[in-house]
């Protein structure tokens, strides 16, 4: 028997007048009385949209109203949220009702960091994610042997880490496969690995001018004949373009396959940190399109995403955001590349590398150029959010950011510094004077084997062990976000948000308790902290928290049911919760329920 019970359309209005008898169980944490509000706009998109969800310990992450019991959606919005008294006048004729039976609700889950469209390139294919260098080959192998019919064997998750003593090369993979081209993502989305065939298909050989000099390149051997290595993404897509079709067909089926998993982890909202593969107009003209048809279940803020010091980012945002400015989608953020990673010795630091002190990376915008344009953006009252690895790459960007607050001081932009994996501590406090957010990702905030290994090197243990300062950054008064980065990573492939605060809260992956949580005790993340960053904070981050992010009247109806209330269990079950329900703008998207049936 399902224990969650719904009722009848013509119960409703009986149910109500029963309600302040004291029919239903209250939440001893839950407070008394509740607030109604009917804004009276209308989802023409969807057809029945009337909810009050009761019984449940519904967690608002409204600091004013922490807890509830009951909570009634109108359309798309909240109309009432506090306890079974305040609901007899909330509750009519057509109302669903829906007995959660203690259930535990969150608001829906926001990704501050995510790839929708670049999801539907890279994650096709055979998940290469595993420590052992021999399960990469065999699976491959065996994923070769499954499917003779594919024109191209692709693959996503490949770990660096994995081959720490030396990298793999064309040769190896030819070994599997010589007579169809071979491409593999690494698990950061930022290098690939491919056979002699892709090469040969794609006219890359020695003679062939890098990409990007310095940035984007071919790894090659004494000789200049490229290995198999490839290293950012212009250069990938330069042979992947080869292989396979690019245009919205192909690219964005990848992303309709992934769309209804999103939903079943309680994804509500994603900011889209760039498009690729297709162009812009491309990939958000088949999201609106899907959402005037009704089918598209989460909410998308898009961005310019911009590596070109050459070209002004602006002019083209502000089409855009013109452009694209629905419900469910809209384009207005401008999404900066400043530095790369610790693995290619391309983060910008504030102190020399461990393994190579000589090593000083440029930026891949100059510093002059981006304070420029961070001006420009934020007069425009364009939204910023910016890839920082390094702890100088978080400097500069706070510099502009300041620089752009004195020049535009009454602007609404919002600004993001992205991944953030080292802070300096000066740092620190000046998060929350300058109105920046510190996103940064939930799974890599334990010491895993990439940071065993190549991080340390880069480095040394020390900063590794300081790194991602959320708690400290949001305890000094700073806005926090977490975001998956998907399909990207350093170590760990992921996008659901119940393992991102699981591992946020531990300091530790499932798996691997048995190490030490990165940076100690001190440095795990409290869980409501996890939470609020997972939610409103990452709302807030994008200049959405009056619309969504917490369960108050007023606001847009995104929230999640889970099968156990996050503050009873262990920590480290966190990432087993279930995620039962999931509405979004007050639509049933996902359902283990049976309500929507």
């Amino acid at each position: 028997m399902n224990p969650i019970r719904t009722f009848p359309l013509m119960m409703a209005s009986a149910l109500a007048l029963s309600l302040t008898g004291g029919a239903f169980a209250q939440s001893t944490s839950t407070p008394q009385g509740g607030q109604a509000f009917n804004t009276g706009i209308s989802n023409r998109n969807y057809p029945h949209s009337d909810w009050a969800l009761i019984n449940g310990k519904i967690y608002t992450v409204n600091p004013d109203q922490p807890w509830a019991s009951a909570i009634v959606v109108e359309d798309n919005r909240i109309t009432y949220v506090g306890d079974a008294e305040g609901l007899k006048d909330q509750i009519g004729i057509a109302t669903e009702v829906v007995d959660l039976e203690g259930k535990m609700v969150v608001p829906g889950f926001v990704e501050g960091h995510f790839h929708v469209v670049a999801g539907g390139i890279v994650a096709q294919g055979v998940d290469l994610q595993t420590d052992n260098k021999e399960e990469v080959f065999e699976k491959l192998r065996q994923y070769v042997k499954d499917n003779p019919d594919l024109e191209v064997i692709e693959g996503y998750g490949v770990r660096l880490s994995t081959f720490s003593d030396g990298l793999p090369t064309k040769e190896m993979f030819d070994e599997i496969e010589s007579e169809r081209p071979i491409y593999l993502w690494t698990v950061d989305g930022h290098s690939a690995f491919v056979n002699s065939k892709a090469l040969e298909i794609a006219g890359v050989d020695k003679d062939t001018p890098e990409t990007v000099p310095g940035y984007s390149y071919f790894d090659r051997d004494a000789d200049k004949n490229p290995t198999g290595f490839i290293i950012e993404v212009p250069a990938q897509l330069q042979v992947l373009s080869k292989l396979r079709t690019f245009n919205a067909d192909t690219v964005l089926e990848g992303v309709n396959d992934w769309l209804p998993k999103f939903s079943a982890a309680g994804i509500t909202t994603v900011f889209d940190y760039g498009v690729q593969g297709v162009s812009n107009d491309e990939a958000f003209d088949w999201l609106q399109k899907r959402e005037m048809e009704g089918a598209l279940p989460i909410r998308l803020q898009g961005s310019y995403y911009w590596n070109d010091p050459k070209i002004d980012p602006v002019p083209p945002l502000l089409d855009l955001k013109e452009k694209y400015n629905s419900e469910l989608v809209k384009v207005d953020t401008l999404k900066i590349n400043l530095d790369g990673g610790d693995e290619k010795w391309s983060a910008l630091l504030t102190e020399p590398y461990a393994d190579k002190p000589e090593v000083k990376p440029e930026p891949i915008i100059p510093y002059d150029v981006l304070n420029k344009v961070v001006e420009n953006a934020t007069s425009e009252g364009l939204n910023i959010t910016c890839h920082c690895f390094g702890d100088l790459a978080v400097r500069k960007l706070l510099d502009a950011s300041e620089a752009a607050r004195k020049a535009n001081p009454a602007t609404e932009s919002h600004i993001a510094v992205s991944h953030a994996v080292l802070v300096s501590p000066q740092d620190i406090p000046r998060f929350g004077p300058l109105g920046v957010t510190y996103d940064t990702t939930g799974f890599w905030m334990s010491f895993d084997p990439l940071l065993q290994s190549i991080t340390t090197e880069r480095f040394g243990a020390d900063r590794v062990q300081a790194m991602f300062p959320m708690k400290e950054i949001r305890e000094a008064g700073g806005n926090i976000s977490l975001g998956s980065d998907w399909p990207a990573s350093g170590y760990l492939s992921e996008y659901r948000p119940l393992l991102s605060i699981r591992t946020a809260v531990t300091r530790q992956l499932p798996g691997r308790d048995d190490v030490p949580p990165l940076g100690g005790d001190d440095a795990r993340v409290p869980l409501d902290m996890a939470i609020y960053a997972q939610t409103l904070g990452a709302a807030k981050g994008r200049g959405l928290d009056d619309r969504i992010g917490s369960l108050e009247v007023g606001k847009l109806a995104d929230m999640v049911v889970l099968d156990q209330n996050l503050f009873d269990i262990d920590p480290h079950d966190i990432d087993k919760v279930k995620v039962l329900l999931t509405i979004m703008n007050g639509n049933v998207q996902h359902d283990e329920l049976g309500v929507s049936e």
